[in-house]
């Protein structure tokens, strides 16, 4: 068993389920101190399953393709099940006092989620255990405002999925460069896919609906839609939770568009500080890099 615990966040166990139709990626995480939080598995369960219903894949545009995709998620949600260990009475309730003492202690005001709850789970095995703990998540705005928490506690540290990739890499001498870039890839089209998919559907509303008796009575609903699919189109991803915000608000004036938005939140956790690299950019990024700078290995430097 390694020494490194991993404590996975819902947005990276979904995209390491659905990042290969094979089983690669769960074997070769097999050596790892995995904990996950009960309430960031039931939120895996709520969501793993919504790729299917994108019938503009063409791996999913059929009745036969959508059973044979299910049934392997079920298979691999198997593996992660068995890592969801909320054995200790204090992790149990997730509105419970210890909950509401870490709420406290962040300055934690949504409410409660997988985020929150892996932070309060990070910092019980933390103590408890007395390891250092590594939370992996690809939400960006939960990562930059747990990050201060993690560090002034000595937790240790908030990751995401491209880092969990090249921790399972350098660990496991069979995983191949080749492999971790088309691994990297993958990761990089699960979000791809999810923008385009959007930026599309707005698009076609936006051509279908938008005309000038829309603008006349609804012409901020039109402006924010507009460039909310600029950013799409762009990858640009800084405070698009104002949009999202927007049409909450307004859902009663624009239901369609609230409606789509809803069925793609992982975007949400793209958003990042003004400057600052999105994943997307990061894993490009790595990419590049992997072909010039190699990352080491124990026998890179003791082997014959």
């Amino acid at each position: 068993m390694s020494h490194i615990c991993c404590l996975l966040d819902a947005c990276v166990i979904i995209n390491l389920i659905h990042v290969s139709d094979d089983d690669f990626i769960l074997k070769k995480m097999k050596g790892l101190d995995i904990h996950i939080n009960d309430i960031v598995f039931k939120e895996v369960r709520d969501n793993v399953y919504h790729r299917l219903e994108y019938r503009s894949m063409s791996k999913y545009e059929n009745k036969e393709s959508i059973d044979a995709a299910r049934k392997g998620i079920d298979q691999k949600l198997t593996f992660f099940r068995g890592k969801s260990d909320n054995n200790e009475e204090v992790l149990k309730d997730p509105e419970g006092e210890f909950f509401e003492k870490i709420k406290g202690a962040t300055g934690y005001s949504k409410r409660t989620n997988g985020e929150l709850c892996s932070t309060g789970h990070a910092l019980f095995v933390s103590r408890y255990e007395q390891k250092k703990v590594f939370f992996y998540t690809d939400d960006y705005p939960a990562k930059d405002f747990f990050s201060p928490f993690f560090d002034y506690q000595q937790i240790g540290q908030i990751k995401d999925s491209a880092d969990l990739i090249v921790l399972l890499f350098w660990m496991d001498e069979s995983f191949t460069t080749h492999q971790l870039d088309s691994t990297l890839s993958a990761l990089y089209s699960q979000y791809v896919t999810d923008v385009t998919l959007l930026k599309e559907r707005l698009q076609s509303y936006l051509k279908n609906n938008v005309d000038a008796s829309f603008i006349r009575t609804k012409k901020q609903i039109a402006e924010r839609l507009r460039e909310l699919i600029a950013k799409l189109d762009k990858l640009d991803f800084t405070k698009i939770t104002e949009l999202w915000t927007f049409f909450e608000e307004n859902k009663a004036k624009s239901k369609e568009v609230y409606e789509m938005l809803k069925q793609f939140d992982s975007i949400l956790e793209l958003e990042l500080k003004e400057g600052a690299d999105t994943l997307l950019a990061k894993i490009t990024r790595l990419r590049n890099e992997i072909k010039t700078n190699k990352i080491y290995r124990f026998d890179d430097f003791f082997s014959n």
